[in-house]
């Protein structure tokens, strides 16, 4: 359906789209909130925290990223709104009885309302830090809150909050807030997060529990509204668990575990201050895959510096060959982010290795990338992971 104008509505099960001649186009959830945007060129992305990442490419191979401050987020939104609503006004007179159902939900929808859904998040998650991409837009269950290590060098996502792991009756109240807070929205998500950093070493007999919870208040599997579950675990989480457990897991609806292997190399695995080791990684891979349960991989892009470049390459590289990954397996490479006020920065100056400039890494992020590419089988994909590029 579309006007003169080329104003047109795309209705799809779980989502619509109003647009204007591509230069223009808003997309909503069940309940009427922005979801994704393209406004004067630029892309933002509204979470369910109501954070607003704005994505833009400014020259050949370089984006801009980064979250909007609370003026820049109110002044984007205004203008989102205003944009939609003078869109349906045109569409309304001739549109079908399900599309203007739509309209009245995003009407009841203000810059007020927007960001008094910040207060109410918080109400129902502790801040979700950061996702794997290809769980960006996964429903999270926080069984744990935090990160039971809480020490890498590089890393400042969980510092916050002090590490805790739910009873079944707290899961299934921040379930069923969750829930409610979703709304209709529900229908977008299509996976089971368990969040948070490393949610997967939790006791097994704990764990079994709670994804018991997770089972009675959602549906899972191959032909369900979820796909199945899945969830972080740090090495020194997964050398902790038995193939048995692993294959409860796999029974449970664990579909895929992700681990930060960082790097592959010794050296630069203790400098990051990561518990654990490449060859224990090695082997907690083995172990899961043995199951039918899928990976994902993740290597810091950059870490370890100028001096230790070379080794940090050679060794990652060998690590994941050593994994054997699969079809269904994801090794994500991921730009090292470095916040100033970690040990990290301190260590490299410390063994004289810089970190690398913006050319040497993104000539590492090629050589990394066509090095997996060779090491992994036709199917597994070698995606980057930007970790400015989430909102949850």
């Amino acid at each position: 359906m579309s006007t003169k104008s080329a104003i047109k509505i795309a209705l799809q099960p779980e989502y619509l789209t109003l647009s204007e001649e591509l230069r223009t186009i808003i997309s909503f959830d069940r309940e009427g909130r922005p979801i994704v945007a393209f406004l004067h060129g630029t892309n933002y992305v509204r979470g369910l925290s109501g954070d607003v990442l704005l994505k833009r490419v400014v020259s050949p191979g370089h984006k801009e990223r980064h979250k909007l401050s609370a003026a820049e987020r109110r002044a984007v939104l205004g203008d989102l709104l205003n944009h939609a609503h003078r869109m349906i006004d045109r569409l309304e007179p001739q549109a079908t009885a399900e599309a203007r159902a739509w309209f009245d939900l995003i009407r009841h929808w203000d810059v007020e309302r927007l960001e008094a859904e910040r207060e109410r998040f918080l109400t129902v998650y502790k801040p979700i830090s950061i996702l794997p991409p290809d769980q960006y837009r996964a429903l999270v269950l926080q069984a744990t809150e935090g990160c039971s290590w809480n020490r890498c060098h590089f890393c400042t996502f969980y510092r916050d909050r002090a590490f805790r792991i739910h009873t079944p009756a707290s899961f299934r109240e921040h379930i069923q807030q969750v829930k409610t807070f979703v709304g209709a929205g529900l229908g977008l998500r299509k996976a089971i997060f368990l969040g948070d950093a490393n949610a997967l070493i939790i006791p097994q007999p704990r764990l079994r529990d709670l994804l018991q919870v997770v089972h009675e208040e959602f549906t899972i599997g191959p032909d369900a509204d979820f796909k199945g579950i899945y969830a972080f675990l740090d090495i020194f989480g997964a050398e902790r668990k038995t193939l048995a457990d692993y294959r409860e897991l796999a029974a449970a609806g664990v579909r895929r575990i992700y681990l930060g292997l960082e790097s592959g190399d010794e050296t630069v695995f203790r400098l990051l201050n990561k518990p654990g080791s490449p060859a224990e990684a090695i082997e907690a891979v083995r172990t899961i895959k043995a199951t039918g349960i899928a990976v994902g991989i993740i290597l810091l892009v950059g870490a370890g510096g100028e001096r230790l470049a070379a080794d940090h390459v050679q060794h990652s590289l060998a690590t994941i060959a050593a994994m054997h990954p699969g079809p269904e397996d994801i090794i994500y490479l991921s730009p090292l982010m470095i916040p100033p006020d970690t040990p990290y920065l301190a260590q490299m100056q410390a063994i004289d290795s810089p970190p690398l400039s913006e050319a040497a890494l993104a000539a590492q992020l090629e050589q990394l990338k066509q090095g997996v590419r060779a090491i992994v089988p036709a199917g597994a994909k070698v995606v980057l992971y930007h970790i400015e590029e989430f909102v949850y």
